[in-house]
């Protein structure tokens, strides 16, 4: 495969355009899937409800942007429910556990049930239980992690070599607080005694007003493409989040093409949702295709949703 540039460079600033050849240049390493002939747009979720008795929501650029609700999602999750649908939220957010995410969604004026919010850290933690218990991990997180959150060893990451050649594995939890310098420990560690990487947040980048950040997936296909190391990303559109929705859903007997992932993203929604044989929706007003003509990249990449809408 191809090393796309952008992987060389630790904190590029990326446009939607970058963004989109990045997830681009790692589609071999995305799940598999088959898509509708081309999407319907449509007005509103309202539209097609009566398809659908599950809907599983992504969050930034869907039901918010940063700490703002978008408008009209709450009361459009209300109607849902109204109607006897089934509502989850199916986040790659990993930097906060499971009290504080369910905290935010209650801050932005939603209703969600702790059961009802899914995060790419939920399905990164139960690979944790995978592996010896005497595992030593090694963790990138922001400054205010707390290590009892995770039930295992853990050293967190800071500026030390000799804690990246001390751990058995190591999970990037966050990159809020990384540095060229830390990945840099981290790469050479790895060079000299490989080992396993769990990333917990497989987003390359996350929209941030005119530009995008990197996230922690941008920093696991480095590694792949870099070092070829053993990464296992956790989030959509990698099966183990779907996996728990799915569970939850199972009393439910809710066949997978009565469930709809609704996004704003082609390669972690709709290619996710798809490759699970779920229905998709492409929220194009507010998250990465804000600005942007969804139309040429659904073209450019081959990856249809089902529907199309402005907002939900």
């Amino acid at each position: 495969m191809q090393l796309s540039r952008s992987f060389e460079d630790l904190y590029p600033d990326l446009t939607g355009e970058q963004a989109f050849n990045l997830y681009e240049d790692i589609r071999a390493r995305l799940p598999e899937a088959h898509f509708s002939a081309s999407p319907v747009t449509t007005g509103s979720l309202m539209d097609v409800a009566g398809s659908i008795d599950a809907f599983v929501f992504d969050a930034f650029g869907v039901l918010n942007v940063g700490e703002a609700t978008i408008e009209g999602a709450v009361q459009r999750v209300t109607d849902l429910r109204a109607l006897g649908r089934r509502i989850f939220v199916l986040t790659n957010a990993a930097s906060h556990s499971r009290a504080e995410t369910y905290a935010k969604f209650n801050k932005l004026g939603f209703d969600f049930s702790e059961d009802e919010i899914v995060s790419s850290r939920n399905a990164a933690e139960k690979a944790l239980a995978s592996f010896p218990p005497e595992t030593v991990w090694g963790v990138a997180a922001t400054s205010s992690f707390d290590a009892s959150e995770i039930l295992h060893n853990v050293r967190k990451l800071n500026d030390d070599p000799a804690d990246y050649d001390a751990v058995s594995a190591f999970l990037l939890l966050s990159v809020q607080d990384w540095s060229p310098e830390r990945q840099s420990l981290l790469e050479a560690s790895l060079r000299q005694n490989p080992r396993p990487v769990i990333v917990a947040n497989p987003d390359i980048v996350a929209p941030r007003g005119e530009t995008f950040s990197t996230e922690p997936g941008y920093f696991g296909h480095r590694l792949v493409s870099r070092l070829g190391a053993d990464v296992q990303f956790h989030g959509k559109p990698f099966p183990s989040v779907f996996d728990i929705i799915e569970e939850r859903l199972e009393k439910s007997e809710i066949a997978p093409a009565r469930i709809c992932m609704v996004g704003d993203t082609l390669h972690t929604d709709v290619l996710g949702g798809a490759a699970r044989g779920w229905r998709t929706v492409l929220v194009t007003d507010h998250g990465l295709f804000k600005g942007l003509d969804p139309d040429f990249y659904i073209r450019k990449s081959g990856i249809r949703p089902d529907w199309m809408v402005g907002s939900i």
